[in-house]
């Protein structure tokens, strides 16, 4: 079995059932086609595994949030509910019109521990297997919703997408080991390339005479954990150092206006960048911008951003403490650092800045291509559908 406990080529292959019949399947999730963000990204990605799958005739896709315009093909064989992402009632009712067709699904696949009530309550009624994916910070810690908690200990499999956030849901839930799985996230690696400065993105944001340290993600005002104030903390000595440093701040959210506060405070007004939200085409090139990522976090569940970087090139400092340290391999794709410890936050963007560690994509990424995903997606199913041991 590979890292973690994620499954290998061989393990899949070698795993590979003889189907007697293409199997039906049912997915609640919180967004995916229309959706922004790390989660709807994964979702995106399963469900085309999925469709991919040999395995696989029909998924039935209930999503909870269709929040933009959907800009890329659905998959053929999947049926996406849009009639479900107009509310928590029209959701249910969704949800509740398809189960009443008993027998129509062999396996439900629940996207998160807040929809498990409804997606528990269809795989009863249709006799069907149970699986359960889980992210992040919100599988932590039992969330506020008793019932999911309760019924989290019934699935058949947990589908995690880190060791970390792995073993921190087992230790409230108590599902045993064999009945976890790791599924980490991919990365479209012909998407996310190693690429020169965008010469007209630069003087967007006056960098072209900048060294640029970049961090992506939600500014939240209720997860303040991506490390956006540990690396704002350590900027005003890195640019004595480094006068033409500038940090780059990529995302939007509530958030925002006490981290531009706080980089005025600090007397970074003009070395602090904050960019907004992007568009999904334009951050290839804005990773490309970067002569770092750093995002030493605290309760990230895995980071696809940190693959993104690293798929670019660009020299990755993820966090000791949370699932990055899944992305980054345990250190092979990127250095860890403890966010309590600014000394050392600031000692490796200086091992970067300094040319002590180079940028350059590396060929352990091609452990999260999407091949290799679609491939463990593809083993998880027969698993599920067979009860086979973790």
């Amino acid at each position: 079995m590979g890292l973690g406990g994620a499954w290998t080529l061989s393990d899949i292959c070698g795993h590979r059932r003889l189907m007697t019949k293409p199997l039906r399947i049912a997915m609640l999730l919180t967004d995916a086609y229309g959706g922004f963000g790390g989660v709807a990204r994964f979702n995106r990605d399963f469900l085309e595994a999925l469709d991919a799958s040999p395995q696989v005739e029909r998924v039935q896709a209930f999503p909870r949030l269709i929040g933009e315009p959907i800009a890329e093909p659905v998959p053929e064989s999947v049926v996406l509910h849009r009639n479900a992402a107009c509310g928590a009632g029209p959701f249910l009712r969704a949800v509740a019109g398809y189960g009443s067709r008993v027998g129509e699904t062999d396996i439900v696949i629940c996207g998160h521990l807040n929809l498990l009530a409804p997606a528990w309550a269809l795989a009863r009624r249709q006799g069907a297997k149970l699986a359960l994916i889980i992210h992040g910070i919100d599988a932590w810690k039992p969330s506020s919703h008793k019932l999911a908690n309760l019924l989290a200990g019934k699935v058949d499999l947990v589908i995690s997408v880190s060791s970390h956030t792995a073993r921190l849901f087992q230790q409230w839930s108590h599902v045993p080991d064999e009945r976890v799985a790791l599924l980490p996230n991919c990365v479209d690696l012909s998407a996310f390339a190693p690429a020169l400065r965008d010469p007209q993105l630069a003087a967007r944001y006056g960098l072209e005479a900048s060294r640029v340290i970049m961090t992506v993600g939600r500014l939240d005002e209720r997860e303040r954990y991506k490390g956006f104030d540990e690396v704002l903390e350590v900027m005003p000595d890195l640019v004595r150092r480094h006068p033409d440093l500038k940090y780059l701040i990529v995302g939007t959210g509530s958030d925002l206006a006490r981290l531009r506060a706080k980089a005025e405070d600090l007397g970074l007004a003009e070395s602090v960048i904050f960019t907004g939200r992007i568009a999904e085409e334009e951050k290839a090139a804005h990773y490309n911008l970067a002569d770092a990522y750093v995002m030493p976090g605290r309760g990230e569940g895995f980071g696809i951003v940190y693959l993104e970087a690293a798929a670019c090139g660009v020299p990755v400092i993820g966090s000791i403490l949370d699932g990055s340290r899944d992305a980054l391999l345990d250190g092979k794709l990127g250095a860890l650092v403890d966010p309590d410890k600014p000394d050392a936050i600031s000692a490796a963007i200086r091992d970067v800045l300094d040319g002590r560690i180079n940028g350059g994509r590396k060929a352990e990424l091609s452990y999260f291509n999407k091949t290799e995903f679609k491939l463990r997606v593809e083993g998880l199913i027969g698993r599920i559908i067979d009860n086979a041991p973790v």
